[in-house]
């Protein structure tokens, strides 16, 4: 067509430019086409997403930069789209142009071989007249397909057990509303659960089992060494800034510093929740036992052996104050309270009035992220619950936890639901059920967002397909008519045609099996690094479906391509020029 352009004068410049016309005309369509469906697959995307987030308010943007920008890309796309195959239409010759077949420049060795040839060889060689063109198909076809199990094996490889057992170690937990907010308040008495609101939540009925777990409410003191003290601090605090948090600490005469701990009072069902990394908790289940349990665990309950200085049998000392003075160092006035110093002066705090305390380390454990102080600021101690309120003199309950029979778990997390938000929203609850619906939440996200790529990756890649057969037979469709003038019945030509969608399909479907059997257990083990609660568990249910559709597309779509071309006789056929 080109060609026979050229013989009545057209110049390759007019040529490129005619090209270069149809595919802005074409753009003129398709762009506004994608910025609408764009703007409105967005809309639905976006609160999905964010809704996940939090902290995110969902908002969609109407800035007239990104429409803009999106349709330049595309433009600019299209533009560079046109220059090689406007450079080709404006070398063309007409006795070129009548005779050209796909591929028909590309010079190939050529080498004799004994076999005869079948449809299945003729197939082939049709697809390697335009390798680039086989290539690009294929490739989009695939990547449909691994986009499509990447998101698959992503999404199930949520473990939701792992992600509910880390948040929430019993069907309920019940707690001030700040002890549950990420920068709350340090846990103090204003914060304890009183017996009344239990004796409620009891009076429900259907708790198997469950416990209290008591916090620190006043001034407990550990004894460490200065290079420990600072081996811990240095992670956030200069040289400069250490050697004065140091001077301002009181020493016991061997030169060990008085640094504050924090203790956990916890009888049998909290217990229970612990990770012992070493030693025995029995010890720490009997009432007056001078027993503790040191904690290594980091701020998200995962064991970390170095985050402790005491060790499995140590004897350690902690003194319980029960008066403070807030000594100026220039002048050596006691105070006795921080806000009774004057203004602009200096002081440091010294315990006054206390009492010293032995106990042997029983055990090693790791506190579970639902039952911790969930803020990091000193080393913890767990110890029994009656010993813990006859040595500290305090009973305030930080976090009462329980289990529910499957029955009373629904009713249950409504009364808390109700109970929470309009009878006593001083208090608020986590459970299994939430975390179970958050963690359904963010999956369906991923799955949202992938299936839509996965989509639309695969639509470009039918499309691509169809394209890649529809323009096959188009250009070769005067090469047909030569080999059914010589011979080749119409049901030969048409299994030669469906061998050739068959290997795009097929092809592409092995490349992306291939693809996901070598580097699915890479990508996905970097995946684990991130996600903590995923398991890779390999799947191919996506390929098993997605094949045989490939399969079908691959007969499908090259027989209705044929059936549209050979509506012309033969000899029809053979006297086109284009």
């Amino acid at each position: 067509f080109y060609g026979l352009l050229k013989t009545i004068g057209t110049t390759p410049r007019q040529l490129r430019r005619i090209i270069r016309q149809q595919a802005l005309t074409l753009s003129l369509a398709g762009i506004p086409l994608g910025l609408v469906l764009g703007w409105l697959i967005g809309g639905q995307l976006t609160p999905a997403i964010v809704s996940q987030l939090n902290g995110v308010v969902p908002m969609t943007s109407v800035s007239p930069v990104i429409f803009i920008g999106a349709a330049l890309f595309s433009l600019v796309t299209v533009l560079l789209s046109c220059r090689k195959p406007g450079r080709i239409a404006g070398k063309v010759s007409p006795i070129e142009a009548v005779r050209y077949t796909e591929g028909g420049g590309i010079k190939r060795k050529t080498k004799k071989g004994r076999r005869g040839v079948s449809l299945l060889s003729m197939a082939w060689a049709n697809l390697g007249r335009s390798r680039g063109k086989t290539a690009v198909t294929v490739t989009s076809l695939s990547l449909a397909v691994v986009l499509l199990t990447v998101t698959v094996n992503f999404t199930n490889g949520f473990d939701m057990d792992k992600y509910v057992s880390h948040f929430a170690s019993s069907d309920f937990i019940v707690a001030d509303a700040g002890q549950f907010q990420t920068g709350g308040d340090i846990f103090n008495t204003d914060m304890g659960i009183p017996q009344s609101v239990i004796d409620e939540i009891y009076a429900q009925g259907g708790i198997t089992d469950g416990g209290v777990i008591y916090g620190r409410t006043s001034i407990v003191q550990e004894f460490v060494t200065e290079e420990y003290y600072r081996s811990v601090w240095s992670r956030w605090n200069d040289e400069a800034t250490l050697d004065l948090m140091v001077s301002d600490m009181e020493r016991t005469e061997d030169g060990l510093l008085a640094d504050v701990a924090q203790l956990y009072g916890m009888g049998d069902f909290a217990l229970d929740h612990l990770t012992v990394l070493e030693g025995d908790l029995n010890k720490l289940r009997e009432d007056g036992g001078r027993y503790v349990a040191a904690v290594y665990s980091d701020d998200y309950g995962n064991p970390e052996m170095d985050s402790h200085w005491a060790r499995l049998g140590d004897i350690i000392t902690l003194r319980y104050v029960e008066e403070m003075a807030y000594v100026d160092p220039d002048t050596g006035i006691a105070y006795s309270s921080a806000e009774d110093v004057p203004a602009g002066a200096s002081y440091v705090a010294r315990a006054v009035k206390y009492r010293d305390v032995e106990y042997e380390v029983a055990a090693l454990v790791a506190v579970p992220i639902s039952l911790s102080y969930r803020y990091y600021g000193a080393d913890e101690f767990i110890l029994n619950d009656q010993t813990f309120m006859q040595d500290s003199g305090t009973d305030s309950v930080m976090y009462y936890a329980f289990d529910t029979t499957d029955e009373a778990n629904g009713a249950m997390e409504k009364f808390l639901a109700d109970y929470t938000e309009n009878v006593n929203p001083q208090f608020d609850y986590e459970s299994k059920a939430l975390y179970a619906s958050e963690f359904e939440g963010m999956r369906s996200m991923f799955q949202l967002c992938g299936g839509a790529l996965s989509f639309i990756v695969g639509l470009v890649g039918v499309l691509n397909f169809f394209n890649a057969i529809l323009t096959g037979i188009i250009t070769r469709k005067r090469e047909m008519a030569v080999l059914q003038s010589i011979g080749m019945t119409g049901k030969q030509l048409k299994t030669m045609l469906v061998y050739e969608g068959l290997l795009y399909a097929l092809g592409a479907a092995g490349i992306s099996l291939v693809l996901t059997l070598i580097f699915g257990p890479v990508a996905f083990k970097a995946v684990g690094s991130m996600f903590w609660f995923f398991t890779y568990r390999l799947t191919l249910t996506p390929f098993l479906i997605v094949a045989p559709v490939f399969a079908l597309l691959g007969v499908l779509v090259p027989l209705a391509v044929y059936r549209s071309v050979s509506k012309a006789t033969i000899v029809e056929r053979l006297r086109e020029v284009d």
